[in-house]
């Protein structure tokens, strides 16, 4: 998965339909779960991209195309996360940490959740 691209938001939009709708798919279930109007032929244009990047695979059942991921949400999640803090914060999840709390972002219920993981992992 290391030669996998960042994806645009409109086709990260299109993965996470399709991450949360049962695999295989259709263009018209994207379409039908997409929060934005997409016209059919957008939603068949990002699902080409999808497929040459390796994210999907597509097979012709009957008249329609069927979709599955073939990267996971959690693997992207873990690519993106890293990649992220990395670009982001210079590799330092304190600093990630740091500058949530200074935004207000964090709550302490989001902190209690933390030490929680942390404890957890036995960290």
């Amino acid at each position: 998965m290391k030669d996998l691209k960042r994806l645009p938001d409109a086709e990260l939009a299109v993965m996470q339909i399709i991450w949360k709708l049962a695999p295989p798919v259709t263009a018209a279930d994207v379409q039908q779960n997409a929060a934005k109007d997409w016209k059919a032929t957008s939603v068949l244009t990002f699902l080409s991209r999808l497929c040459e990047k390796g994210f999907l695979k597509c097979e012709k059942e009957g008249r329609q195309n069927q979709y599955t991921p073939v990267v996971s949400r959690e693997a992207y999640l873990q690519r993106e996360s890293v990649g992220f803090v990395k670009r982001l914060c210079g590799g330092s999840v304190k600093n990630l940490v740091a500058s949530l709390s200074d935004a207000g972002a964090l709550s302490d219920g989001d902190i209690d959740e933390l030490r929680a993981f942390l404890d957890a992992q036995g960290r």
